[in-house]
């Protein structure tokens, strides 16, 4: 994989009265800005922000798809120290990159120059800073790019921040982008047969691809002011395991050398949902996996609902930290089933609330309860219980009723892998009347 900067692929085009086969190629190395010689106002402002407060001889920054420099000199100016990764490919094609890394070189002590992907791959080293700097949005294959972030999410410290910072092209020219040359999930751009690729990213889209590696957003980090109209700026913070590490099989991915003499066909467009769905497939039950299966099928259940919900807040405490429920959802009030079975049946849910349960064994009258304990009118009279497999689904009904009758009003319902793909199949055919319907027969079964 990367063995090189050019994908080569084929389009059908008619010449001479007859459908032929043509070649045609994305060189990831052209998308690297001309004419930049520093940051700019904006990125400067990020640059900066971000690195305030830093030690600069003891901060170790790697900068991925690093060009021709312009990020990279002004930061060892500063006193940083960098890791500079890019194909030498750009680095040797272009007479003022040469320049520019034999600068780096002969001037820069804590300059580290690291050739992509085979130094890149093999960096054995944790850095306080990593920047991608339209970087993801110029790869062509949708799981490279979840291949790239992960390599990240093992390349940082701890404690160490993430910049994603994106051109916007699509906000500021939009009539270079139309159906004309959308290509996989993103853009064609270039005319002959060498081409460069675009994707963008909106906000949402950026947050749950870092998250679904082991990133979150820093809130507090606020960098939307800083960058022109034209880009944004995200800082995002190791918190948790690589939710999707068996669903791209990364060391497989990396060991496999692409043969740049093939075409490249039949490349899967993966969103987020569906390698969640994958990884959730490879977990096995029992405690060992229980946190991840939690994190995992906590965001499967927003991805499915997000228009009708808040991001999960993981582990929320109650009764002054007396308590907790595994997540809880804010309910948004938008169209859809929360907005139903509180209008239609008066199920209060200002909150959604959520347990999981990594077992193999069916779930108990404990599970049930510890749910049911928790749900109350000012935060809610809904809960989700996520299981693995509901095995009897007879007994599971029988249990939500006994939350529901004798006029508690509690409201249980039972989710296991099987429904969890069958709303994402919805979710992803768009069929948002489907998932709605799907949770409110189930509702409609503890009441008859």
């Amino acid at each position: 994989m990367w063995e090189s900067p050019i994908y080569r692929f084929e389009e059908e085009v008619t010449e001479k009265g007859k459908i032929v086969k043509k070649p045609f190629y994305i060189n990831v190395t052209y998308s690297a800005p001309r004419n930049l010689d520093d940051p700019g106002k904006a990125l400067k402002g990020v640059l900066n922000k971000i690195t305030n407060g830093l030690n600069p001889a003891k901060t170790h920054i790697l900068d991925i798809g690093a060009a021709k420099l312009r990020n990279t000199l002004w930061l060892l100016e500063k006193g940083f120290n960098v890791w500079a990764v890019e194909f030498p490919e750009l680095r040797d094609r272009l007479k003022d990159a040469r320049e520019k890394w034999k600068l780096a070189e002969d001037k820069y002590d804590n300059f580290h120059k690291v050739t992509f992907p085979s130094d890149f791959i093999k960096l054995d080293h944790k850095f306080d800073v990593i920047i991608l700097i339209n970087e993801i949005n110029v790869m062509p294959i949708p799981l490279e790019r979840f291949a790239m972030l992960s390599l990240c999410r093992e390349k940082i410290k701890d404690s160490g921040m993430l910049l994603w910072h994106q051109w916007r092209g699509i906000a500021v020219g939009q009539d270079k982008y139309s159906e004309e040359n959308e290509f996989i999930d993103g853009y064609l751009m270039g005319q002959g047969p060498n081409h460069t690729f675009y994707v963008e990213h909106d906000k949402e889209e950026s947050h749950e691809i870092l998250y679904s590696v082991g990133f979150e957003f820093d809130e507090n980090m606020n960098l939307h002011k800083l960058p022109a109209n034209s880009c944004y700026s995200y800082i995002f913070r190791p918190t948790h395991t690589n939710l999707i590490e068996n669903a791209i099989s990364l060391k497989k991915m990396i060991s496999v050398k692409r043969d740049q003499k093939k075409v490249i066909k039949d490349v899967e467009n993966l969103t987020v949902l569906d390698l969640y769905l994958k990884e959730l497939k490879s977990i096995q039950t029992g405690g060992k996996d229980a946190h991840k299966y939690h994190l995992l099928a906590s965001r499967i259940f927003f991805e499915i609902l997000k228009e009708q919900i808040n991001k999960p807040v993981i582990e929320n405490e109650i009764n002054e930290g007396r308590g907790r429920i595994d997540v809880v959802y804010r309910n948004r009030n938008k169209e859809g089933v929360f907005k139903n079975l509180k209008d239609l049946r008066d199920i209060k849910c200002p909150e959604i609330m959520l347990e999981c349960k990594n077992y193999e064994n069916d779930l108990t009258n404990n599970e049930y309860s510890q749910l049911s304990d928790r749900l109350i009118p000012a935060r809610g009279m809904l809960g989700f219980l996520l299981c693995r497999d509901k095995k009897k689904e007879s007994e599971v009904i029988k249990h939500c009723r006994d939350r529901q009758k004798g006029g508690s009003n509690k409201f249980i319902v039972v989710l296991d892998d099987n429904d969890l793909i069958k709303l994402a199949d919805f979710r992803k055919n768009d069929n948002m009347e489907g998932i709605n319907n799907f949770i409110e027969d189930f509702v409609k079964k503890i009441i008859d």
